[in-house]
């Protein structure tokens, strides 16, 4: 197995268990980072070096007499990707109320094959997970997020310097945790009036609004947030714009509308509270504790 632009972390199950099968497998990975061979399991072929070079070396080493993948695995490939394509039309399609992360990213994928050159900034949970297969890009370098680690809080940070950097229109897509962590950066964006819109996914919580204290106690669980809190109002308060929207028509619309005008904008996107799930089931590896009930 050939493994370009991505590593074998989390997100590709390390490269073991079921994701992979159960015949034996062979890696030949391309990385820049001699550090990440071997990492999680045995690379037997690493190539150290840009992606672009290596796959130039590759292809200068392929003749006449290289095999071609047999046609009946192309097009197995092929058709179950159409059929995934088919499958998911209607759920980026919905222009239901409240909105689900499908539906919304349906909306803001549009947005961004619209504007090919603009940024996109990218920070979450499923806002994260399901913006990388949804949201199409089509130049390179135009999306930012946190890459393999998982980390929350750079959103903005990348939102400022993108703007800064390059001139171009930015969109960044938070959730309401990720955006939580550095969140009074759109100050920042307003004092020096950058040409960022800010969309937040807010579900009230982290994956889902709907937990209930474990405790039975008055306050509200530990990952749900202030209910039907208005992001908003935050950039409104420094002279931006801000938008409050319950469908993906709306959303479109006030996305499309702040990147047409360069100003600071903050659009709180309502999400279903029960329409997140955990990212990874990481939450099987939290230790488990014992609680003693008093006779």
């Amino acid at each position: 197995m050939l493994l370009i632009g991505a590593r074998l972390n989390w997100l590709l199950s390390h490269g073991k268990g079921k994701s992979w099968g159960s015949a034996p497998k062979k890696f030949i990975q391309i990385d820049i980072e001699p550090k990440e061979m071997d990492s999680n399991v045995e690379i037997v072929a690493p190539l150290v070096g840009d992606i672009g070079s290596c796959v130039s070396a590759l292809l200068g080493g392929i003749d006449s007499k290289w095999a071609k993948a047999p046609s009946d695995w192309t097009g197995a490939v092929n058709a179950k990707k159409e059929a995934n394509i088919a499958k998911m039309a209607p759920k980026l399609m919905n222009n239901a109320s409240p909105m689900n992360y499908h539906s919304a990213l349906g909306a803001l994928r549009d947005v961004i094959k619209a504007r090919p050159d603009a940024i996109l900034v990218n920070e979450g949970a499923n806002t994260l997970d399901l913006a990388r297969g949804i949201i199409d890009m089509y130049q390179p370098r135009k999306r930012l997020d946190v890459g393999t680690w998982g980390v929350m809080g750079i959103g903005m940070g990348f939102a400022v310097a993108a703007a800064v950097e390059t001139g171009k229109p930015v969109l960044a897509v938070e959730g309401d945790s990720a955006f939580g962590f550095s969140g009074m950066e759109v100050e920042t964006i307003c004092r020096y009036n950058l040409p960022v819109c800010v969309v937040i996914f807010n579900n009230n919580g982290i994956y889902r609004g709907t937990d209930v204290n474990p405790t039975g106690g008055a306050d509200v669980a530990p990952m749900v947030f202030v209910k039907d809190a208005r992001y908003d109002k935050m950039m409104e308060a420094f002279g931006g714009v801000g938008a409050h929207v319950t469908t993906p028509d709306e959303l479109k619309r006030a996305v499309s509308a702040a990147m047409d005008s360069g100003k600071p904008t903050l659009i709180n996107a309502v999400i279903d509270p029960a329409a997140g799930t955990e990212s990874g089931n990481i939450g099987s590896l939290n230790p488990q504790s014992v609680v003693v009930k008093k006779k």
